[in-house]
């Protein structure tokens, strides 16, 4: 294998601009899903069509070195534009569902959703930090009990990277024990072809079981051959949608506006030294109720939510010299969430009106080197620093507009600041052997000034963790490798954590690190023209097995808030197989986890598991007409709740089986059709009931999404 180094408001919104644009250029065609010509995948520049549409051919960017993702030693996948705009989804939980070992948990709107990668990760508490979540390198970390944990459009991105397993600790954060997801926004590079000085694409699509409608309008502009620039202006609106049953699903809203800003100047003519900046913002306004991740207290509230991010950022490749290919960047982030008319839901407590404000400052520094030795071993060393400081508010008042106190006793108050070091080499012999050690260490303070249930102001807590980690390829053959890792991966606990505390249970000042002892194994195959001429086959397999000591959960009445919890294991396996020719494409997914709670006599099986499941694809690819269509299926096998106590089972959700039909069309020509796309789906065609297994609502019966595109 080789190696490859606004809600509902007046006025003109934002879908109804680029709905008459699309409208006015004529664009509105008989709908189908196709192959982009000039797609930017990662295969070779013979390959178009149907093989195209392969997944372990991509390149991977968030894994030091850029390499396919059939040549990573670990389970990565990545979604390039075409992806996500293929995925038509209206939540970032719909654009990453189809990913093996990664589930949406909670709710089921773009508020109230968090994650699982490989059974880690709750829809409840959203304190989960097990997984990390960068947005262009900014880190979204947000606590809000019961209410979602990351906010977001799926049109501000062309890249998502979900790196599974906690070996991407290294790179990326402390105590990503299950994962990291990567997402990149869009850049005026991709839409700027050659000489040209300015691109307009605009975008219209509307779905028909939750009414819902989007829209989106980009500009990117180069007025000098040095300088790019781009803007994004997106709105989404979606209605309660119906279930298999025909009944409404309450809370599954999902609306919001964002807008993106970017700029970049290419220091000289070679476009590795660049300055670059960027501004995004993503907002809602809207009623809800109280509980957005179960549905559990179902009194409305009103929430405006805002994620924001500005950044600037340095690149220098410094041509010529191999120890010095630096990035840098500084951002600022501010996820808040204004709370008022909270009527029903302890308004005296949680309070009538209340903010949950989370200020975030990071840095972060980078810079990979290259080394030869002799004729048979190149290596490539990153080193790096991050530091990371978060303030976390939450002012709360009564009806009468009387101050209750900051935060609560689920929601302390605090500071969370982070200094960090990590280095990663990559040594690689005859392109066929890939050794990859390395390290990271973390030095943690959290700050609160004073515990609710007690009026006093605890210690200062202070920690420093170790994650240590090494992954080996070995390419037998240019169509069979082998790989494995084994990493250790602490994660020292979060503000929730320590500082949570009721008259019924204290605080938890002296919560152990959580310690991770990972293991995987695995081998991939990848065969070209195996079949017919230039087809191509690609299959990886994960096998893996993640010890946990000192877990940290809910405690019970009479023991702290938060306690460690002895061990709990999580083992599993992830297959992904792919076939194509130059007109038929097939590709599986299938993900089968377990975990048990072992801090007792008798093994427990934990209740965030995900359901064991099988996902489909095929394709026909029709060149002349530039058509693609396809048929997607979802297999999940029934999944049960547990007791934690006694282990018994508590509720079950049934298996399912869900198919979808979908089609692209792309056309060609010198007509007024150039540069359109149109894609049209039919989700859950047999209108079933179902849901998944960590989702507290039933998902979306049958419906039928349309988008058409237009880059002019």
């Amino acid at each position: 294998m080789s190696k490859t180094y606004i809600g509902r408001r007046g006025g003109v919104s934002v879908l109804g601009l680029a709905l008459a644009l699309a409208a006015g250029a004529q664009v509105i065609a008989p709908a189908a899903l196709a192959q982009d010509a000039d797609s930017k995948t990662d295969l070779s520049a013979e390959d178009n069509g149907a093989v195209s549409q392969l997944s372990l051919g991509k390149i991977v960017v968030s894994t030091g070195v850029d390499k396919v993702a059939i040549d990573t030693p670990q389970s990565v996948t990545t979604l390039d534009q075409e992806d996500i705009d293929n995925a038509q989804a209206s939540t970032i939980g719909d654009l990453l569902e189809g990913i093996p070992g990664v589930s949406a948990v909670g709710g089921v709107s773009g508020l109230g959703q968090g994650f699982n990668i490989r059974g880690m990760g709750t829809g409840v508490a959203d304190s989960d930090s097990r997984i990390l979540i960068n947005v262009d390198g900014v880190s979204k970390f947000f606590e809000q009990y019961r209410m979602g944990g990351f906010f977001s459009e799926p049109e501000l991105y062309k890249r998502v990277e979900v790196l599974r397993g906690p070996s991407s600790s290294t790179l990326y954060g402390a105590g990503a024990l299950a994962g990291v997801i990567n997402f990149q926004t869009k850049d005026a590079s991709d839409f700027l072809r050659g000489d040209d000085r300015l691109s307009v694409r605009v975008k219209g699509s509307g779905e028909t079981n939750a009414d819902a409608r989007a829209g989106s309008v980009i500009i990117a502009g180069r007025p000098s051959d040095n300088l790019d620039v781009l803007f994004s202006l997106s709105s989404r609106v979606s209605d309660d949608y119906k279930d298999g049953n025909g009944n409404v699903v309450v809370p599954s809203k999902a609306e919001g506006d964002s807008v993106l800003a970017k700029a970049r100047y290419y220091v000289g003519g070679d476009k590795k030294h660049s300055v670059w900046a960027s501004a995004e913002k993503w907002q809602n306004d809207s009623y809800q109720v109280y509980d957005q991740a179960e549905a559990f207290a179902t009194t409305p509230v009103r929430r405006k939510t805002v994620n924001e991010s500005y950044i600037v950022g340095y690149d220098n490749a410094f041509e010529g010299n191999d120890w010095l290919d630096v990035k840098a960047q500084l951002a600022y982030s501010n996820m808040q969430v204004d709370q008022t008319d909270n009527a029903g839901f302890s308004p005296n407590t949680v309070g009538y009106n209340s903010s949950y404000i989370y200020k975030t400052v990071q840095g972060r520094l980078e810079n990979t080197s290259t080394f030869t030795f002799g004729p048979d071993w190149n290596a490539f060393v990153t080193t790096g620093l991050q530091t990371y400081k978060q303030e976390r508010r939450n002012p709360r008042y009564r009806q009468d507009g009387t101050y209750i106190n900051p935060g609560a006793t689920t929601h302390p108050e605090g500071d969370l600041t982070r200094y960090s070091a990590f280095i990663q080499g990559e040594f690689i012999w005859k392109e066929k052997l890939t050794i990859i050690p390395g390290v990271r260490v973390d030095r943690v303070k959290l700050e609160s000034e004073k515990l609710i249930a007690t009026g006093t102001k605890p210690d200062t807590v202070k920690d420093t963790g170790v994650s240590p980690k090494i992954a080996v390829l070995y390419s037998l053959n240019d169509n069979f490798n082998l790989f494995g890792s084994v990493s250790r991966t602490v994660r020292m606990p979060v503000l929730d954590e320590v500082y949570s505390a009721t008259t019924a249970q204290p605080a938890n000042l002296t919560l152990k690190n959580e310690e991770s002892d990972n293991i995987e194994v695995g081998g991939a195959l990848a065969f070209d023209s195996l079949f017919a001429d230039r087809d191509k086959f690609h299959a990886k397999l994960t096998v893996f097995r993640n010890d946990v000591d000192n877990l940290i959960a809910r405690g019970t009445t009479g023991s702290p808030y938060f306690r460690n919890f002895g061990k709990a294991r999580f083992e599993g396996v992830e297959l992904e197989a792919e076939y194509a020719t130059r007109s038929f494409f097939t590709r599986a997914a299938l993900s089968l986890v377990d975990g048990d709670d072992r801090s007792g006599a008798k093994a427990i099986p934990l209740n965030t598991i995900p359901a064991d499941e099988l996902t489909l694809n095929a394709g026909y690819v029709i060149p002349s007409w530039n058509l693609t269509l396809g048929w997607r299926g979802e297999f999940a096998k029934e999944a049960h709740k547990y007791n934690v106590t006694t282990g018994a089972v508590t509720s079950t959700t049934d298996d399912y089986n869900i198919h979808s039909l979908y089609a692209v069309w792309k056309p060609q020509g010198e007509t007024v059709l150039r540069d359109v796309d149109v894609r049209l789906s039919v989700d859950n065609v047999g209108d079933e009931y179902f849901r998944r297994h960590l989702s507290s609502l039933p998902a979306e019966g049958r419906t039928v999404k349309l988008s058409v595109g237009k880059t002019f």
